[in-house]
């Protein structure tokens, strides 16, 4: 395991180096989103007779904005899935072959990396939520969340792990890359709160992995989760881990036999 945390340390030194790249993921991944939510929500609920729509006011739409965004921000596998994508297509992958390096590990350990500046910003960014009473503070969502995070991020990474070995076959994924964005954008709640959505699309999407890349750990961090509703999405996430990491286990075993030492 020393070896992976090495990976992390390594990854982690390379991506704030860049500081200047960090303001602008910064502002681009997370204040614009904000200010367009705020923008978006306030709008919509001082034009409703009574300020709500769908059961929340202004307050708790935003408050919900601001951590879907964030959470959001933590599964984004865009670099890491471009990163496998051309470690495939350029022969790298020859060179974890020949290690005691598992290469779905070592990968993972760059995507950690990567979302460790984000995930430091949503900590004080919780801290403070609860210092001013935007969130109700509570030891245990806090606990609960984390865990949920964590688990949305091993379910988002084996889902661009998958996508991204299509590279032995492919010469370029990006738009299957695409495709995915724009399908997670809409099913984990960045557009709108999935409880937004019909009921028979929400009884439908509870037994999907999407909603809770980001909607449910959203809701458990602002608190508007029972215990009971914790406890069956972790029941499912942890189920659709599972099943994507044996998947993604199948599948590579699968692509090797169609490597070629020059590339995919």
């Amino acid at each position: 395991m020393r070896k992976y945390l090495f990976v992390y340390r390594t990854s982690l030194r390379r991506f704030i180096e860049y500081r200047g790249e960090l303001v602008i993921d910064a502002v681009g991944k997370v204040l614009i989103p904000i200010s367009v939510q705020y923008l978006l929500w306030r709008a919509i609920t001082s034009s409703a007779a009574d300020g709500k729509i769908a059961g929340y006011d202004f307050p708790s739409l935003f408050q919900y904005s601001v951590f879907s965004i964030l959470i959001f921000n933590l599964i984004n596998t865009d670099f890491v899935e471009r990163e496998i994508a051309r470690s495939i297509r350029e022969g790298d992958l020859n060179k974890f072959l020949s290690k005691p390096v598992d290469f779905a590990l070592y990968y993972f350990m760059v995507f950690v990396a990567d979302c460790t500046p984000v995930m430091s910003a949503g900590v004080i960014v919780y801290a403070l939520s609860a210092l001013f009473g935007a969130v109700a503070a509570s030891f245990v969502n806090f606990i609960f969340g984390a865990l949920m995070i964590v688990a949305a991020m091993i379910v988002a990474f084996h889902l661009a792990f998958l996508i991204a070995l299509l590279a032995f076959w492919m010469d370029e994924i990006w738009t299957l890359t695409t495709m995915k964005n724009l399908t997670l954008w809409f099913l984990t709640g960045q557009l709108i709160p999935l409880d937004m959505f019909p009921n028979s699309a929400q009884r439908i999407l509870k037994f999907l992995p999407f909603g809770y890349l980001s909607f449910f750990p959203a809701k458990i961090f602002t608190g508007s989760l029972a215990v009971g509703e914790i406890l069956f999405g972790f029941v499912v996430v942890c189920s659709w881990a599972m099943l994507l990491y044996l998947s993604a286990r199948l599948f590579w075993n699968y692509a090797l036999h169609k490597y070629g030492a020059f590339g995919g």
